[in-house]
């Protein structure tokens, strides 16, 4: 077990580059970053309209990402 401690913003980054790769190779890595991080976002980060914004965001990457590997 490691711990690592970053900013909300740069957790954002994390998930935005990894929403880049292969949907199949980083879909559980993400989803235990966001079990992880949404329960610690300060309160004045965590209303609602910033996660579903976060979390459309990632998965419009994603499905970006899905159409592309299926045209190659």
């Amino acid at each position: 077990m490691i711990q690592v401690e970053l900013t909300v913003n740069e957790v954002n980054a994390i998930l935005l580059a990894l929403a880049k790769q292969p949907y199949e190779s980083v879909a559980q890595l993400i989803e235990k970053i966001r079990e992880q991080a949404i329960p610690q976002v300060p309160p004045e980060q965590s209303t609602a309209d910033k996660k579903a914004r976060l979390t459309k965001d990632l998965e419009d990457v994603i499905a970006r990402d899905e159409d592309d590997s299926k045209v190659h």
